[in-house]
């Protein structure tokens, strides 16, 4: 056999070899996504929510459970983030996959933390001070009572008063409702007087004053309450000094 006969053996014999390793390349390729796909080891089977300050988890889950027993793969995430994204207290949506059966959904709510009452009927606030949703009821959110304010007239999109400090005041508030433990909640802010704010935790109500300080405020009352010095009365911080607690029996 010449030289150039036997580089062509070699050649067509080293094209059957690449042929047949690429088939088999396809094949096992083809039967791992048939597996991912089929099995339901990569079934979802629990959707973490994060991120949530009024917003109920149980109703989400409840919204978001016609996912649970699908493929990972093959969910539509978009379809998620969508119906996620049509509840108005909804700002920014971020999923993830973790593991072979788990989504994270992190979500970033529009600050819409309180609400006032108007002829029993609600009225939902961001922390602007904007109306944002008229509602029959709260149903499941979790939101914060405002009072002092009358905002019967007033319609979604219109600001609940003038006064320059109230989306400050509302901010300082929502970024402390963010981190409260539920046992230690803000049930009610009354915010007739910017100079003389008072909010309740519990059975006790915590006068503040003006914003100045208000964390530090807020925090001391907190350890005030935690010691079991008031458990039902107020606390008065507002003004300079030490604090004065009147428990009520």
């Amino acid at each position: 056999m010449n030289t150039n006969v036997r580089k062509f053996v070699i050649k067509k014999k080293r094209k059957k070899i690449i042929k047949k390793l690429i088939l088999g390349l396809f094949i096992l390729i083809i039967g791992i996504i048939i597996f991912i796909y089929k099995t339901p080891m990569f079934n979802l089977k629990n959707i973490n929510i994060t991120g949530l300050v009024t917003l109920n988890n149980d109703s989400l889950q409840e919204l978001l459970k016609y996912n649970i027993g699908q493929n990972i793969f093959t969910i539509d995430y978009n379809k998620i983030e969508e119906d996620l994204m049509e509840n108005p207290y909804i700002k920014e949506v971020k999923i993830s996959k973790k593991g072979i059966n788990k989504i994270s959904i992190n979500i970033v709510e529009d600050k819409i933390a309180y609400y006032l009452i108007s002829n029993d009927k609600y009225k939902a606030i961001n922390t602007e001070g904007v109306v944002v949703e008229d509602l029959e009821s709260l149903g499941d959110r979790s939101l914060t009572k405002l009072t002092g304010i009358d905002v019967s007239d007033k319609k979604i999109g219109e600001k609940i008063c003038e006064d320059s400090y109230m989306p400050s005041t509302l901010e300082n508030f929502y970024k402390m409702i963010e981190v409260l433990p539920p046992e230690y909640k803000i049930s009610e802010i009354n915010i007739f007087d910017l100079n003389n704010i008072s909010c309740i935790i519990g059975d006790v109500e915590i006068k503040l004053g003006d914003s100045t300080d208000i964390f530090d405020k807020v925090n001391i009352a907190l350890n005030i309450i935690e010691q079991g010095i008031i458990t039902k009365g107020y606390i008065d911080m507002s003004f300079d000094g030490a604090p004065v607690i009147n428990q009520v029996e």
